[in-house]
């Protein structure tokens, strides 16, 4: 974590704390020393969350109280403030916000109108941001998919009050409780947002693949559509798995229409088209597989809070048919635009991933054999050729669901391995390819409203096509891809934070609930010189120290693949599962200490 600096003018995020006789703040997020409370701000109180800025003779005056260190909205709003990132919108962005969601929507400015098309979106729960929604027809034994992306050029023009903070921005960021848009609510849960029911600007993206799955046809334009309902995950998988023969739709969705017979009809037509895009889906994801696509699951937390915000819940957020569905179109999209691009000299911005190197392949390679993974053959130096590597990883992503199935065991280590052993995607002006997704190009352009990469290349695609938007030079792109990278790893960063800390109010009510001497299954999913991260409970994770790992004293082996006892040979190794006991939680931190069972003091 960085360090706080005292003259700085964002305020410093804190806890406040007793210090002998005196109160003191404790920093959050930051690496940094205890600040001395000083007179004139806020009374301090215990445990308060707090923001202060610097006084005199080094002490901090507290001018705003969040909350208490029991409220997690309180501690989520200090790790954004910590990270500098901001809720609030500046008056010029509102103000510019406030004349551009009253613009008229119609079809008469050069776009086509869709609305008599069955259209609906599939979102989680609690989304509110809908950029992106799907309509398809059958054409004989061909699929007609029209994936709409929301206009948000037609809204945030290039320059302007919202265009400067968006790219400034560059994403929105979500955290489990609540999410930082990228654009004022106005646009992004509002005019943006593609609505059931409502009238909006698109831009679709109009593909027809064979009965095979292979694609035919594309082509680019704006449009008007309405969406006819606002599915959720959840509903979706419900009726895939009913096979599609009975699903009372307008009892699961927000199914537009308030006559029965309405309903009813628009619920038949939806539910038709899902099992026609279920199909689909399934032919494209076979075909992105066979082409040499890594196969590399994730593994999300999916939280569930009551009515006063308080957390309830979390459950793995594993991969289902709905969201493979909406993957697999977005994929088609995102892939098709980019082609168009490149066939036009470029002008957007690009999702890059890079190949790996001969090195990375070999390391991974001997870190499997050491945990007792098959591997496939691999010659064993530097002279690799690219074929080679990629052969390699392919196949090492095809074996490892077989594997961690068969062993039971590594289901979370083992691809996080693999992960690592790739370099990293980040946004270029150039394309070069996606080695992941094995495809020639490919971009980010269905998720305007949230991503700002995307939105450069929408209005990149407008202006190639003659239907308005702007493009940018070479420079500014790259400017706007360094930009865009470095920030989205910083806000990855704060997520996976936020995620540890409500996860830690979780674990410490759940332990409060069984009691501290509960045990838990877990797995090894990373190891250190200094001990063990495990992952247990389904959802949590947590650090096993070294120094508590009893009779014997563990070192890291050469590979960093398992801790091994120096007189024993004990090893506890990457994927191993492990039954674990937790010894603190600092859900303030997100920190939690685990220990081998019956080694953990009572907390």
């Amino acid at each position: 974590m960085d360090s706080y600096d005292l003259s700085a003018a964002a305020p410093l995020a804190a806890r406040v704390v007793r210090w002998g006789k005196f109160w003191a703040l404790e920093p959050l997020f930051v690496d940094e020393r205890q600040y001395l409370v000083a007179k004139g701000g806020k009374r301090p109180r215990r445990d308060d969350i707090v923001l202060a800025v610097p006084a005199k003779h080094n002490r901090m005056r507290i001018i705003e109280v969040l909350g208490d260190a029991n409220d997690l909205r309180a501690i989520l709003r200090a790790l954004l403030y910590a990270e500098g990132i901001d809720e609030a919108f500046s008056p010029a962005v509102l103000a510019e916000a406030a004349t551009v969601v009253g613009r008229p929507v119609a079809a008469d400015d050069g776009r086509i109108d869709l609305r008599q098309l069955a259209t609906f979106t599939i979102d989680p729960e609690t989304a509110k941001d809908y950029d992106d929604a799907i309509s398809i027809e059958r054409e004989g034994d061909a699929y007609r998919v029209y994936v709409h992306i929301a206009d948000v050029s037609a809204y945030v023009e290039s320059g302007g009050a919202l265009d400067t903070e968006a790219r400034r921005r560059t994403a929105s960021v979500y955290l489990p409780l609540f999410a930082v848009p990228m654009l004022p609510d106005e646009l992004s849960a509002g005019v943006c947002s593609l609505k059931p029911g409502e009238d909006r600007r698109a831009v679709t993206v109009e593909l027809v693949f064979s009965a095979e799955g292979e694609k035919r046809h594309v082509e680019f334009y704006r449009s008007l559509i309405r969406s006819d309902a606002r599915l959720t995950y959840g509903a979706v998988d419900e009726f895939l798995a009913q096979g599609g023969a009975e699903w009372p739709l307008a009892d699961l969705a927000d199914v537009v229409g308030t006559r029965p017979a309405a309903r009813s009809r628009v619920g038949s037509a939806i539910a038709e088209r899902l099992t026609w895009a279920q199909e689909l889906a399934g032919k494209l994801r076979q075909r992105r597989f066979a082409r040499g696509a890594l196969q590399i699951g994730s593994f999300e937390p999916e939280y569930r809070f009551n009515e006063h915000g308080e957390i309830e819940g979390a459950v793995p957020r594993l991969e289902s048919e709905s969201h493979n569905l909406i993957e697999e179109f977005m994929l088609a999209a995102n892939a098709a635009v980019a082609d168009f691009l490149v066939h036009h000299h470029d002008g957007g911005i690009y999702r890059v991933h890079e190949p790996p190197e001969a090195r990375s392949a070999e390391g991974l390679l001997d870190k499997m054999e050491d945990l007792g993974v098959p591997t496939p053959p691999f010659p064993g130096d530097e002279s690799a050729s690219a074929r080679q590597i990629a052969q390699a990883f392919r196949r090492l992503s095809e074996m490892l669901p077989r594997v961690t199935a068969r062993e039971k065991r590594g289901r979370l280590a083992f691809p996080q391995l693999l992960l690592r052993a790739l370099k990293q995607a980040y946004y270029g002006p150039k394309n070069v390819g996606h080695f992941g997704l094995a495809v020639p190009a490919y971009l980010h352009f269905t998720s305007p409203i949230r991503r700002y990469p995307d939105l450069v290349v929408h209005r990149a695609l407008l202006a190639k096509l003659g239907l308005g938007g702007d493009e940018l030079g070479e420079a500014e792109l790259d400017e706007i891809a360094g930009a865009c990278s470095v920030q989205e790893r910083r806000i990855a960063k704060i997520e996976l934070l936020a995620d540890d800390v409500a996860l830690a109010f979780l674990l410490e009510k759940i332990l409060y609930q069984r009691g501290w001497e509960a045990t838990f299954e877990g797995e090894i999913v990373s190891v250190i010189a200094s001990g063990l991260f495990v992952h247990f409970g389904g959802t949590f994770e947590g650090f096993l120290p070294a120094r508590s790992l009893p009779g014997d004293y563990f070192a890291e082996n050469i590979l960093g693949t398992a801790l091994v006892g120096q007189r024993t040979q004990r090893r506890y190794r990457l994927g191993d599962p492990l039954r674990v006991q937790v010894v603190r939680v600092d859900h303030v931190t997100g920190k939690v200490e685990l220990a081998l069972p019956g080694a953990a003091a009572v907390a």
